[in-house]
């Protein structure tokens, strides 16, 4: 009796802080592909006749390939500022062969997708990728994407210039779950599509797109599109 406390007690300690024990994650081959109808009630709107599908600015959007130079495995042409927390994943994709699965498994960091493009000021882009959640927990996960006015960090232009440029809703865009949302829809277990469209500030000749996922979620993240919209 002492022996199978003990054992209970491990798995307990072991499980309690990411995965509540009466709701374990999901097996995420039964993610649920969204139909037209669905993908409608949670996009900002059907603005396909106003987009230019054109060129997609991302290298490996669809995030087929995966390489090794060094330490862990990361698609190619992206930066995973936390390689531990993104993983290839085969089981879970919305199109193709695999889609990037990013899973924080400590208080504190971050899950972090992340690739930088050159843009051009003033015009607008569209920014658009699938997503599927198996499992939420406090802040979840959102998009988190910087302007530059040049290749380094350091010229990102910070928030608070931004919120000259957009407004509170607009920011949100690069900065939250879509326009006028803090954080991605998380209903769990089913694929849904982020698509929002935005204006390139005068100063910016660079995106970083990015995608965190905090603490205690898992994502699963797939054909990611950046393309110029038609004037």
């Amino acid at each position: 009796m002492c022996l199978l406390t003990l054992l209970v007690g491990c798995e307990k300690q072991k499980y309690e802080d990411f995965i509540e024990p009466d709701e374990p994650e999901p097996d995420p081959i039964n993610i649920i592909l969204y139909s037209d109808k669905d993908s409608k009630d949670v996009d900002s709107g059907d603005n396909s006749k106003d987009i230019d599908e054109g060129v997609n600015l991302l290298i490996n959007g669809g995030l087929e390939e995966w390489e090794t130079f060094w330490g862990p495995e990361r698609p190619k042409g992206w930066s995973l500022p936390s390689n531990e927390y993104v993983k290839r994943d085969k089981s879970a994709h919305y199109e193709g062969i695999f889609c990037a699965k990013m899973q924080s498994l400590e208080k504190g960091n971050t899950a972090r997708l992340e690739q930088k493009i050159q843009v051009s000021p003033n015009q607008k882009i569209r920014i658009r990728f699938h997503y599927a959640i198996t499992q939420w927990k406090d802040k979840g996960a959102r998009t988190y994407c910087y302007f530059r006015t040049r290749s380094a960090e350091s010229s990102t232009i910070s928030t608070e210039d931004l919120n000259y440029f957009y407004d509170a809703n607009t920011l949100r865009i690069i900065r939250g779950g879509g326009y006028g949302l803090t954080y991605f829809h998380h209903e769990l277990n089913k694929w849904l599509t982020f698509d929002e469209t935005i204006e390139v500030p005068p100063a910016a000749n660079y995106f970083a797109f990015g995608i965190n996922s905090y603490y205690g979620t898992t994502i699963y993240v797939d054909d990611c599109w950046i393309t110029y919209v038609s004037n």
